[in-house]
């Protein structure tokens, strides 16, 4: 089954950062990146991202803005300018 762009897991972000854009990311720091924070009484709970887990397409393009990498390059629409 073929799948789109923008559907990736974390590794293959990863992996198509540094084959792409010669970037070294490890996978601790993308996943804490790509981290859910949930607070509950007065608490936080920090979510991590399985590895082979399909990305939502609001977290590849918090990936792409950390990075700095066009969300275009994964078939998503690019960032609205800011004024």
């Amino acid at each position: 089954m073929v799948r789109h762009p923008w559907e990736l897991t974390l590794r293959e972000f990863i992996e198509v950062v540094r084959r792409n854009y010669g970037i070294e990311i490890d996978y601790s720091s993308a996943a804490i990146t790509a981290s859910r924070f949930l607070r509950k009484d007065g608490r936080t709970f920090v979510i991590l991202i399985e590895e082979d887990e399909i990305m939502s397409i609001s977290l590849l393009r918090s990936l792409c803005r950390f990075y700095s990498i066009p969300p275009e390059d994964f078939g998503l629409h690019p960032e609205p300018e800011e004024d």
